[in-house]
């Protein structure tokens, strides 16, 4: 990855909590604007808009799962200077409220990966939530492929997800928990009609899930699963660093916590960068 983009996405990270723009994130790496998207994008996988928006979502998403401050408390840590705006978008972004998205259920299933922060279910929930889910789908493809783990980590519990967009905020539309042991193989099954992003977070056994060293890995494009359509990926997890885009989601059942269950598609919440 270019030093610049490496540059601007520490930039962001310390500064997403201020109304940053375009402008003043490509004048720190000394690059056009436009030239800036550009690289950005490439070496990413999202915009500097999007990257952002995820930053802020996953910090205000980490605030709500680990302290007791109040909703107004993180508005103001994340960037945005309304209760009432924030909790709208991060409401249509993520399927449930603020408030909700505390709810026990939502904190005992919910993945988290960053290159700071790390959070893996108990892989017996994870394994439970997915038969849930597998009773009441209706889709019928299956996903294919391996997830190859570094050979000095000593088996890790795994997710491998089906999302919709490179920066999910919502549950995959399916997903499959297994043990992972160098390169395994693995099936999501139940798989709707559509073009993915497949998404793999790994949490190591023994002294790395202690420190919370996580491994992830994405197709960095997305996929079509469609019925008679044979999908084969091979994904290749390595250790989250700091241009990871950071990603939170919970595999429960938005439904039992009263959130809106409606697909977020690609929303965003369209911050300052664009």
């Amino acid at each position: 990855m270019e030093s610049s983009v490496r540059q601007a996405v520490a930039f962001i990270r310390s500064r997403y909590y201020e109304p940053i723009t375009l402008n003043e994130v490509a004048a720190e790496v000394f690059v056009s604007p436009y030239h800036f998207s550009r690289i950005f994008s490439r070496a990413v996988g999202l915009t500097p808009g999007r990257y952002l928006t995820a930053v802020r979502l996953f910090a205000a998403k980490r605030m709500l799962l680990t302290t007791d401050l109040t909703v107004s408390d993180i508005v103001c840590s994340v960037g945005y200077n309304s209760v009432g705006t924030f909790t709208s978008r991060f409401t249509r972004a993520v399927g449930m409220s603020p408030t909700q998205y505390r709810s026990p259920a939502v904190a005992r299933l919910t993945v988290a990966a960053s290159h700071d922060f790390a959070r893996m279910p108990d892989l017996g929930d994870m394994i439970e939530a997915n038969r849930g889910r597998s009773r009441t789908q209706e889709a019928t493809n299956t996903l294919r492929g391996t997830l190859e783990i570094p050979a000095e980590v000593c088996g890790a519990n795994a997710v491998v997800g089906v999302f919709r967009d490179a920066a999910p905020q919502r549950a995959p539309v399916a997903f499959e928990a297994f043990t992972a042991h160098g390169r395994t193989e693995f099936e999501v099954t139940g798989v709707p009609n559509g073009s993915y992003r497949v998404i793999a977070v790994a949490m190591p056994h023994g002294a790395g899930a202690a420190t919370g060293r996580v491994l992830t890995a994405n197709t960095r494009r997305h996929v079509t699963i469609s019925s008679g359509l044979n999908t084969y990926v091979s994904l290749s997890a390595r250790p989250a660093e700091e241009t990871v885009t950071p990603m939170a989601v919970t595999l429960a059942d938005v439904s039992a916590v009263g959130a809106d269950p409606r697909r977020d598609g690609d929303l965003c919440l369209q911050p300052t960068v664009a």
